[in-house]
Order: C-alpha cells, then sequence, then structure tokens
C-alpha cells in the first residue's frame, strides 16, 4: 500500500472516525514531525518494503506488514478491526488491564469508550523499540556529530534494549481488551517527535539565557504546571539556576535513553545543556564529567504534550477524549 493511499483524506466530515484512521492519524503527525525529515522516511519504508518482499514462508506468514507504511513500530493497533466506528477515546500514558477494564466499567457511569489509547507501548511496540531507537543517531547527526561516531556510540545501547525487552509479557493487557472486546492501541515515538518539535521550537522562541530562565519558561507550558503541582515539575539536574543555556538539545524522541558514549560525542558537538523526560544515574555522571547541563521536564508531562497536539487533531473529526493514568489533557485547538 502506498503511503499517500494510507493517509486518504476523509470525504465526509460528518462520519464518524474508524480506528484504523485513527492510526493512521498518528503514523501521519509522527512523520511529519520526525527529526530526521520525509526524504529519509520515505528511504526507510522503501527498505522495509524490499524486506518483506525477500521474506518467504512462515516469515512471510508471520510479519508485521505494517512496516511497509508505518517507520514506527511502538505506534501499533493491538487489538480491533481497523474499521471499528470510534465516538470515545480513554487516553493514558502507562495502561495495563486495570485501565482496560475501567473503560468498560466507565460505560456503566454513562461514558462509554470505544477505544483505549496507550502513548508506552506494547506488545510488538515494546518487544521491537529497538527499531525506532535508531532514529537517535540521526537526530544527533543534525547537531554536528559524525554519523559513524553516533551510530557507533548508539549500537551497544540498541543490542541492550533488544534483549532487555524479550523476557516481558507482550500481551498481558491487550488480552484483557481482546476478553472483553474493547479496541486498543499504542502511540509512542510519533508523540514524542511531535512533542520534541513542539519543545524545540518554543525553546528557540523563547531564548532561555539561564537553566533558571529554562525552568520559567517550561512552567509557562500548562502540562509542565499540572507535573509541578504533583511534585514532578521541570528540575535543573546538572548544574545551577544561574549556568548558561548555551546551545541546547531536546532529548525527547527515539524509543528510549541511550548509552553512556552518547553524551561525550554530543559535548564534542557543542551541546551545553540537555533537555530530558528522565535521566539514568549513568548519563547523570557522564553529564557532570563532561560538563553538560541537565535539566529533568517531567516525564507525564512531556509525554503529554505531544498526545494532546494529535488528540486536538482527532478531536476535530468528532471524537471525544478522556484522560487517565498520567495523561494531562490540554487542548490548544
Amino acid at each position: 500500500m502506498a503511503l499517500s493511499e494510507t493517509f486518504k483524506v476523509r470525504n465526509q466530515s460528518d462520519d464518524l472516525m474508524k480506528l484504523g484512521e485513527i492510526y493512521r492519524t498518528f503514523v501521519q503527525k509522527g512523520i511529519e514531525a520526525d527529526p530526521r525529515g520525509k526524504e529519509r522516511i520515505d528511504a526507510i519504508l522503501e527498505d522495509s518494503k524490499k524486506g518483506l518482499e525477500k521474506l518467504d514462508g512462515i516469515k512471510k506468514e508471520l510479519a508485521d506488514k505494517d512496516v511497509a507504511w508505518n517507520p514506527y513500530t511502538d505506534c501499533r493497533i493491538l487489538y480491533g478491526d481497523e474499521d471499528r466506528e470510534i465516538k470515545s477515546i480513554l487516553a493514558g500514558i502507562d495502561i495495563t488491564p486495570g485501565e482496560i477494564v475501567l473503560a468498560d466499567r466507565m460505560a456503566d457511569k454513562g461514558k462509554k469508550i470505544d477505544l483505549v489509547l496507550a502513548h508506552h507501548p506494547h506488545g510488538i511496540g515494546t518487544s521491537r523499540l529497538d527499531v525506532v531507537m535508531k532514529l537517535q543517531p540521526e537526530q544527533w547527526a543534525k547537531f554536528g556529530v559524525p554519523i559513524a561516531q553516533a551510530e557507533s556510540a548508539m549500537a551497544a545501547r540498541i543490542k541492550e534494549v533488544h534483549f532487555a525487552t524479550k523476557p516481558r509479557n507482550h500481551t498481558q493487557t491487550r488480552d484483557a481488551a481482546k476478553l472483553i472486546d474493547m479496541p486498543f492501541m499504542c502511540a509512542h515515538t510519533p508523540a514524542d517527535s511531535v512533542g520534541y518539535q513542539f519543545l524545540k521550537d518554543y525553546l528557540e522562541e523563547k531564548n532561555p539565557y539561564s537553566l533558571g530562565d529554562l525552568i520559567d519558561v517550561l512552567l509557562e507550558i500548562p502540562e509542565y504546571q499540572e507535573g509541578e503541582k504533583v511534585g514532578a515539575g521541570p528540575e535543573i539536574l546538572v548544574g545551577s539556576s544561574k549556568g548558561t543555556c548555551g546551545d541546547k538539545f531536546v532529548f525527547f524522541t527515539g524509543g528510549t535513553s541511550p548509552g553512556p558514549k552518547a553524551i561525550k560525542i554530543l559535548a564534542r558537538a557543542g551541546i551545553s545543556t540537555i533537555i530530558t523526560m528522565h535521566l539514568t544515574d549513568a548519563l547523570k555522571k557522564e553529564c557532570e564529567e563532561e560538563g553538560i547541563y541537565v535539566v529533568i521536564a517531567g516525564h507525564d508531562s512531556s509525554d503529554s504534550i505531544g498526545m494532546n497536539l494529535i488528540l486536538d487533531e482527532i478531536e476535530k473529526k468528532g471524537v471525544e477524549v478522556h484522560a487517565c493514568s498520567g495523561f494531562f489533557r490540554h487542548k490548544r485547538s
């Protein structure tokens, strides 16, 4: 299926959105915001199509066909027919069987839910999270890091994540959705890329001088205000409020955190301040050694930004959105 065929424009604005259309909306918005650019995405999709064509036998039968048009393995319909009509969504950052049951229970309270939407991945979205991590070296290259160094720095981390995700229970929440016939999907990297572009553009416009100024401008964003209310707002992890921001790097998209080797090459490329959702102790130590400042923007609040921007578009088409499980709903349009 050609990408242009995949993202058909709806002819009748009063028609109910279908599950497949919501899925494709997330993918399309992710492609538009992808820091690698559309030309590179087209090349990745072409390679994926060729890879599918080379398969035969049981491998071909079991292959994930969506890779031919969707470059994000962590954005998938996990249960439900694409033609299912969707009037209302229960969206959350982390979805467990508890939220699936909650969605079903809400009907008894007069709020029927047609789709449960998770931000963090499930199923193949988790077991193949390493695939979307390949976005990161190409993103760093745009900041002046030689691509060979970037890929080398990420290679061990990608392999680590690949095998670390294998033992998980990949179908627990999907199985709960299937048992009560509740459509279920996840949308991770597309939302993160949309959030990345939003925050990158916002910080370029605001241009905070110091880390203290950076915290102040982040707190002008409604999602970070909600995070602050529960003690999870923006905070300086490495540096002080008077530290100068310099060149900033927003670490928001590409699956999960990189390995420690990434910090050294970003420092060489001239990055002074990293704005991220969260940071491991190993990465924090590397930042301290390399003299890179770090501001933790907040996890659920940062995830909420990209989800909100895409759900705004979906709500315009008549779908009602209910928030749960760490998702701070804020409408911008």
